[in-house]
Parts: structure tokens; C-alpha cells; sequence
């Protein structure tokens, strides 16, 4: 799955669900970090909404206020390995990485690209 680039403050949103690894509503990202506003977490999370990020857990009264709470539906893993993915290919692009290869004088690190790049060059056959 492609993700969207998240902002700062959606990113943020995220680390707290997947530090928390619970349900959470809106003001309980503000009693964790009250330097947040509470109009602001909530405009993150209709965003993460609308970008398939996270989900409505189930809706709880908060006080006398019937509120939802969220859940992520991406993990942080698939978020991160989706991200270097991105960050790499623009590497390639830019020839950084080639660059990289190139001037690292460690044997051990160029043994270790060159076995990844061979057992991905075996899956690459094997579905063609």
C-alpha cells in the first residue's frame, strides 16, 4: 500500500496510538501532551480518516458526550518501511546511494548489500 506523506502534528497523532496500543479519544492526546489544542488534534484526526491511517474504534460516553476513539490501522513498521522505501528510491534517482556504494571502504557493509541485492534479484526472477 502507497501511504501519504503525514504533517508533523499527524505523526505525531500516530506515535501516540502506536505507543498507547489502546483506543484513545481526541482530549486524551491533549491530557498527554498539553501543548496540544484540541481543535488541532481533532482536524488530525479527521485527516488520518480521510487518508485510511486510523479508524473509529467504538463510540464512548466522555463525561456526557458521546465521543469516538480512534485506532491505527496502519502500523508503525508498514509506515517506516513504507517511508525509507520512498526515501531510497529517490536515493537511486539522485544517484546518492550509488555515490554511498562507492566510497564505503568497509568489505563487511559491501558483502552484506551485495547478498540483499542478489537474494532480491532471485524474487524479482522467480515472479517474472
Amino acid at each position: 500500500m502507497k501511504y501519504q506523506k503525514l504533517t508533523p502534528s499527524q505523526l505525531n497523532i500516530m506515535k501516540t496510538l502506536w505507543d498507547k496500543k489502546e483506543p484513545m479519544i481526541a482530549s486524551d492526546f491533549v491530557q498527554l501532551d498539553p501543548s496540544l489544542n484540541l481543535n488541532s488534534v481533532q482536524s488530525a484526526l479527521r485527516s488520518l480518516l480521510k487518508k485510511n491511517y486510523i479508524e473509529v474504534s467504538d463510540i464512548v460516553y466522555s463525561g456526557k458526550v458521546l465521543t469516538r476513539r480512534y485506532i491505527p490501522v496502519v502500523s508503525s513498521e508498514d509506515y517506516a518501511s513504507e517511508n525509507i522505501n520512498g526515501v531510497l528510491k529517490d536515493l537511486l534517482s539522485s544517484n546518492i546511494l550509488l555515490q554511498y556504494v562507492e566510497s564505503e571502504n568497509d568489505i563487511k557493509v559491501i558483502e552484506r548489500l551485495q547478498e540483499k541485492l542478489e537474494e532480491r534479484k532471485k524474487v524479482l526472477e522467480r515472479k517474472s
